[in-house]
């Protein structure tokens, strides 16, 4: 009995919440269902659920949504010219009385749905205002789009290659357009939102956990998007540098904390490196960007990431072949050419080989500094191909030192 009073106590304070909020948002005039219909529908629902029983279930639900559809019908009639009376008070009914009904079962969810349903309402003003102001049209189609491919098209897609040289995975080859879709997508977000500063950090950042080497692919779009933002540019490119080492270093520790403490200083090292370089690139990036160069601008560039995914796939295209014709013969070799290209698997790939013991531990820490070196070597080559020679001079100094720091630090501790 104590255990069914305290669902009822948590069924009549949601109840009592949500009809606070929506007794306060009454428009003056319409009789819409007050705080105390609120409380007696939560109740309702978990009446039906304690008593348990299928009938009387539907009998009760037939008559809250009865009562709640007699309700939208008296305010209709009474509401005044030009007022739009609105459905949001009767919804919220209805989702009071199934709040009530899961308590039992799941008074966790019920709380957690009730706090979001109650923040909703409470921001209804910031959700018009955003939906109506700043929510533009093809924001939407981005967003639709991503939704389409990532929840329409991947899962469908077969997981396994189909050409006969075994290199084409549809399943690989689109979730790769998805991440490009949504780096360059959150660039165009955190720029608009924070600006050129703080912007190009976070997209940086936050690219650099999926995959730096995209960021750097992505490069030349950004030089191209904003005009005069080498610095941004430059900064999005250190920062993406900075995820992927921490991400190494989570890698490490979830593997093998032994191993991670083996690398930890140079990586650590240039990890600050990083920051430092970074910080002091963003410190000099004007604090007001030009709101005219962002709001001109789309938020995917289709050709731009068409090229991006024609020119990663020739890369593993070319990587698939020398595997195929020279082979991965030494491990040494192995994580010079998969650092190349994915930096983090080969990593995990390492960290296991070490676990297994298959590689010593100095042999472990060789192949993965030799494996970060490929990666920052990739990121060499992808400068000075697809941006201009000035950008790339500066933008391969800056992680030239990251990378020396890193074999300073190395050097010491031999």
């Amino acid at each position: 009995m104590l255990n069914h009073l305290l669902y009822f106590i948590i069924s009549c304070i949601i109840g009592l919440l949500i009809g606070i909020e929506r007794e306060r948002s009454h428009a003056e005039g319409v009789q819409a269902i007050g705080i105390r219909s609120f409380i007696l529908f939560a109740l309702l629902g978990t009446l039906a659920a304690v008593i348990n029983h299928n009938s009387l279930t539907i009998v009760i639900s037939i008559f809250v949504f009865g009562a709640i559809l007699l309700s939208y019908i008296k305010s209709t009639q009474f509401k005044r010219k030009l007022m739009d009376v609105g459905i949001t008070t009767e919804i919220s009914a209805g989702i009071t009385f199934g709040l009530g009904f899961i308590t039992l079962n799941h008074p966790l969810v019920a709380i957690f749905l009730s706090a979001l349903v109650l923040l909703i309402l409470l921001k209804r003003e910031r959700l018009h205002f955003f939906s109506r102001n700043q929510l533009k049209t093809y924001e939407i189609e981005v967003i639709a789009l991503l939704i389409i491919l990532c929840t329409g098209i991947i899962p469908l897609l077969p997981n396994h290659t189909i050409d006969p040289w075994q290199l084409f995975n549809p399943k690989k080859f689109f979730i790769l357009l998805a991440i490009i879709i949504v780096i360059q997508f959150g660039s165009y977000l955190s720029v608009r939102i924070f600006g050129q500063r703080l912007g190009m950090a976070i997209t940086g950042f936050l690219g650099g956990l999926i995959s730096s080497t995209i960021i750097f692919l992505n490069l030349k779009q950004l030089l191209n998007r904003y005009p005069n933002s080498q610095l941004p540019a430059l900064t999005t490119a250190i920062y993406a540098i900075t995820a992927t080492l921490i991400e190494l270093l989570v890698i490490l520790f979830s593997a093998s904390s032994q191993f991670a403490y083996n690398v930890f200083i140079p990586v650590i090292t240039m990890i600050i490196t990083s920051l430092i370089i970074g910080g002091l690139l963003t410190k000099f990036i004007p604090k007001k960007s030009n709101p005219l160069s962002v709001n001109k601008l789309n938020p995917i560039n289709l050709l731009a990431i068409l090229y991006m995914v024609g020119f990663i796939s020739l890369l593993l295209v070319i990587m698939s072949l020398v595997e195929h014709f020279i082979g991965g013969k030494g491990v040494l070799f192995a994580s010079f050419l998969g650092g190349l290209f994915e930096l983090h698997g080969i990593t995990l790939a390492t960290a296991l080989l070490y676990v297994e013991n298959q590689l010593s531990l100095t042999l472990a820490a060789q192949a993965l500094y030799i494996a970060i070196t490929a990666s920052f070597l990739s990121k060499l080559f992808l400068l000075w191909i697809l941006t201009s020679y000035r950008f790339a001079f500066y933008s391969s100094c800056l992680l030239l030192i990251i990378l020396l720091s890193g074999f300073i630090s190395y050097w010491l501790l031999i």
